[in-house]
């Protein structure tokens, strides 16, 4: 798949936001009477966001003709990138019950590495796709994300960020909604300031179109409303934290969006507890390409 670039060259810590970098976080502690700074709502928040981008990445592809899947959430249709077409395992794989899902194959990516004006991105690891219904025609697809690593060499300053993802997605679909399952999916983030959190997920997202029957296989995600919901675990330096988190109103996702974020409305929030402390942290999605506002309360 194709990943669209996210980078715009402006400054300050909202503006790294939308860059993919972190690097205004603190991972120290908050002080005692305080559960969050600031700073850690922030990474906390962005990462939320990316994560919640990544629900789009592959949501329509079969896994047959979606040679190019990307891990990077910025993906779509299900063209690669050139030069970045993975290896497939088997070349021609069964399709028992003629849905278009593969009964089983595996992508191989090795340093598929692209390019734009601001950053070039390297991804490599391994996806497999199965169809966990092989008797029945529903479009179903399982996804196992093995390392799969995305890494941004922001060519300005000459630094980097990744993530890695480790876990398995279930997807079913017909062409009005579809649906993600996530069970103790993984993240690792490289931060461009040397920091790491990881984000530990189990989550639903669901999506409807805007115009029904407009979801094709193998084809872009239309316009349409994400509503997510689940638990998480996230770590941050010696910091840990349990997430509870919803979408209200539900994240709606712009088709022609071709910028991080390419939602233009709607909130996530989570409920952000640790030692018995609670707080809430809200991401406000405004307009395409623009980074949200972050807020705790």
């Amino acid at each position: 798949m194709r990943v669209s670039p996210q980078s715009l060259a402006v400054a300050g810590c909202a503006t790294l936001f939308a860059l993919t970098v972190i690097g205004c976080s603190n991972d120290s502690a908050a002080p005692s009477s305080m559960l969050l700074t600031q700073a850690q709502a922030d990474s906390i928040g962005e990462e939320l966001s990316f994560d919640a981008e990544d629900e789009i990445s592959g949501a329509t592809a079969s896994g047959a003709t979606a040679a190019g899947y990307s891990a990077a959430a910025q993906a779509e249709p299900a063209s690669p990138p050139p030069g970045c077409m993975p290896a497939r395992s088997p070349a021609s794989p069964t399709d028992t019950d003629a849905d278009g899902v593969p009964d089983s194959v595996r992508l191989d990516f090795t340093s598929c590495v692209y390019g734009w004006p601001l950053e070039t991105d390297t991804i490599r690891g391994t996806v497999f796709v199965l169809d966990p219904t092989r008797s029945l025609a529903d479009h179903a697809v399982e996804r196992i994300f093995g390392n799969l690593v995305h890494v941004r060499l922001y060519n300005v300053s000459g630094k980097t960020t990744s993530e890695t993802r480790n876990g398995t997605r279930m997807t079913s679909r017909d062409s009005t909604a579809l649906s993600n399952q996530e069970t103790n999916f993984r993240t690792d983030y490289v931060f461009r300031d040397g920091g790491s959190a990881t984000h530990v997920k189990t989550w639903t997202s669901n999506f409807t179109a805007d115009v029904a029957g407009s979801i094709q296989k193998d084809q872009a995600l239309p316009s349409g409303l994400w509503s997510i919901s689940g638990t998480s675990s996230w770590t941050r330096g010696p910091n840990t934290y349990s997430l509870t988190v919803t979408t209200s109103p539900a994240l709606h996702y712009n088709a022609g969006c071709t910028s991080f974020p390419r939602f233009d409305a709607g909130a996530l929030t989570a409920v952000v507890s640790r030692n018995g402390q609670t707080m809430h942290v809200t991401i406000a999605f405004t307009a395409c390409g623009q980074a949200p506002t972050i807020t705790r309360s």
